[in-house]
């Protein structure tokens, strides 16, 4: 298994030597790989040439597959936190696009009710960025555009049905067309002194 490590571990001891060996893998992060403890042989060096392989082999593999067992719940748990990022990100852009999309459908009504043709078009024009990614916008963009069209005279023997009132000034989301300023308050002339009033003042 990719990452794993075996430290050996050799001492001497009355009967001859100690040897303990200790399983690992510097790939795993869950701290229960610290709980491992290392195999100990104690033996003369005749025994450890014998019988050590047989002896550590076994404990070596069932260790390995526990440290592997870890590092797959571990990757499971990573593949499964970058696929919910992945998830919500996708979410978050399809939010932001519906409602990129509404605001530009909802000036290009607002432009068609108010006669200003030409600006509803500009307006659907940034509507249908989204076609590709909002869920039967590019149906309510013709819808509409062919109503326009209409109302332009566009394929009709008569010509525009009203005039186009377009100016400009409302064909992007958030920046409506500024409310013209009330008139200014015409203020009344001051009553000049009659000679009536001179004659009270004395």
């Amino acid at each position: 298994m990719d990452g794993s490590t075996l430290a050996i571990t050799v001492a001497k001891s009355e009967n001859g030597m100690v040897v303990s060996v200790l399983p690992g893998n510097n790939l795993v992060k869950d701290a229960a790989k610290n709980k491992l403890v290392p195999i100990c042989l104690n033996g003369t060096a005749e025994e450890m040439d014998e019988g050590f392989l047989d002896a550590v082999l076994q404990p070596i593999a069932k260790a390995n597959g526990l440290l592997s067992n870890i590092k797959a719940f571990e990757d499971a748990q990573e593949a499964a936190k970058a696929a919910s990022e992945m998830e919500k990100k996708a979410k978050d852009e399809q939010k932001k696009a519906i409602e990129e999309f509404n605001s530009w459908m909802t000036l290009a009504e607002q432009n068609f009710k108010e006669d200003k043709y030409k600006d509803a078009l500009t307006c659907l024009d940034g509507a249908h960025k989204y076609a590709t990614t909002v869920a039967g916008s590019a149906v309510k963009v013709d819808t509409l555009r062919k109503k326009v069209k209409e109302a332009l005279g566009e394929g009709t023997m008569f010509g525009a049905a009203s005039e186009d009132k377009s100016d400009g000034k409302n064909v992007k989301p958030g920046k409506a067309a500024a409310k013209p300023a009330a008139p200014a308050k015409k203020e009344e002339p001051e009553e000049e002194p009659t000679e009536e009033n001179e004659n009270e003042e004395e």
